[in-house]
């Protein structure tokens, strides 16, 4: 209700909108029980599609920096999936993960053991 208040330009949570076609989309027949297409619920679906296009329709008015865009865009500071992966190692190693181990004898599960994996 919030996002229909506010003043465009904004961007909606595209997941409201994709939920609310599927809903319309498995709730509703495609078909009357004449047999006729079922106009009321294209007319929902294409109601939830001019909200969305409503919001693409308004420009945003973004002074581009130059300077921002040139460090964005610079090639030479890309690294590659390998070095990225490091560095993710680096700040996470996998070793901190937990882990949970489930006893192995049949019966009741009495209790989970977590432990940090080495």
């Amino acid at each position: 209700d919030a996002l229909h208040r506010c003043d465009p330009p904004c961007i909606p949570y595209l997941g409201i909108y994709l939920s609310d076609l599927t809903y319309i989309d498995e709730g509703t027949a495609n078909f009357t029980d004449n047999g006729l297409l079922n106009f009321a619920k294209m007319r929902m679906i294409a109601h939830v599609i001019r909200e969305v296009r409503q919001f693409q329709q308004t420009p945003y008015k973004i002074d581009p920096i130059q300077k921002a865009a040139d460090y964005l865009l610079d090639n030479s500071r890309r690294l590659s999936d390998d070095e990225l992966y490091q560095r993710s190692l680096m700040i996470e190693p996998r070793s901190s993960r937990l882990s949970v181990s489930y006893p192995t004898s049949p019966g009741p599960l009495t209790s989970l053991n977590i432990h940090h994996s080495k």
